[in-house]
């Protein structure tokens, strides 16, 4: 892929527009499609980095497992916790001691990423990208990349979102390579790249239990923007082998369930419920006219096809049903 980062302005700009009239979409999509997954190799082929990072969520659905057609601008990074703390974070402790050793972890990760991670970031992508800090988070890296279009919607930028309070297990190896690369394939020397991902598996429950957790949302509680992200993507799976592997692996879904309660308290969350039984997917009533309509504004992001709002909520509530069915062993 260093072959076609090099390339002039103009042969990028036709590589990516030949493509993306192939695929039916805009070149600025697949430009970025091929920074993102560049950004990642270079990551994930430095060991100093690599043995720090995880590759997880909803661009790791699209560009590894090939389970969502959205687009995502952003690469959701673990920082190994062990860097941060001499403890064992999922040791027994109390509510208030474990709350104190959260907020110190999250302290401490902001502190690593800006004096650790980022010259070791900037070091790895230059000279061709530019690595910078998001004023308006701590957590978050951009890489700036030399555009071949001018005026697209799409900033040249990939976000870096970085956290230390996720589980990195199941994990695995895998290999990815962009879109330009899956049509022209001879024009990189090395069209492919490898990465270390969270199992689709755990990605699957990490999704339901948003869906369970905003489920209970007290009415008078205004959703995220950009939630219906979530919906989409686990009616996507739903549909999909992974499915029947995770719904296979309840302990999985226990897993998940404690480590949120653990290290995202929120009473009325009710992780406790999220098994099988009364685990809950489809949001209540006056959640759903918002999502209703953060999920139409969401479909310049979605590639393929377009699923509707209702049929995303009768392939969840269909989910749900099998879920509550399941006898735990």
């Amino acid at each position: 892929m260093n072959r076609v980062a090099s390339l002039s302005q103009r042969e990028r700009s036709e590589l990516f527009s030949e493509t993306a009239a192939i695929r039916g979409m805009t070149p600025a999509v697949v430009e970025k499609d091929f920074w993102v997954t560049w950004t990642l190799g270079k990551l994930f082929s430095e060991e100093d980095l690599s043995s720090l990072l995880m590759f997880k969520g909803g661009t790791s659905l699209s560009k590894v497992f090939h389970l969502i057609e959205r687009f995502s601008e952003d690469i959701d990074l673990i920082l190994d916790w062990q860097v941060l703390t001499g403890e064992d974070p999922e040791a027994e402790r109390s509510k208030s001691k474990q709350q104190k050793l959260n907020e110190d972890i999250n302290k401490k990760a902001q502190e690593y990423i800006n004096e650790e991670l980022f010259p070791k970031i900037a070091d790895c992508i230059a000279p061709v990208c530019h690595c910078s800090g998001v004023e308006e988070d701590s957590y978050a890296l951009d890489i700036r990349y030399p555009s071949a279009f001018e005026n697209t919607y799409l900033r040249p930028e990939v976000r870096l979102e970085i956290g230390p309070l996720a589980s990195w297990v199941p994990f695995a190896e895998y290999t990815i390579r962009p879109y330009a690369a899956e049509e022209f394939p001879d024009v990189f020397q090395k069209p492919d790249c490898n990465v270390k991902a969270i199992k689709a598996e755990r990605t699957f429950w990490e999704k339901a239990t948003i869906l369970h957790h905003e489920a209970h949302r007290p009415e008078g509680s205004p959703q995220p923007p950009r939630y219906s992200r979530h919906y989409y993507d686990l009616a996507k799976m739903a549909s999909a082998e992974v499915k029947n592997t995770a719904v296979a692996d309840i302990g999985l879904l226990e897993s998940v369930a404690d480590f949120k309660q653990k290290f995202y308290p929120r009473a009325w969350a009710r992780y406790d419920l999220a098994k099988p039984g009364t685990l809950r997917l489809v949001p209540s009533g006056h959640v759903l006219e918002s999502l209703r309509d953060d999920y139409r504004a969401m479909r310049d992001i979605i590639f393929g096809e377009y699923p509707e709002f209702d049929d995303i909520i009768s392939e969840l509530q269909n989910l749900e049903n099998e879920i509550n069915s399941v006898v735990p062993d």
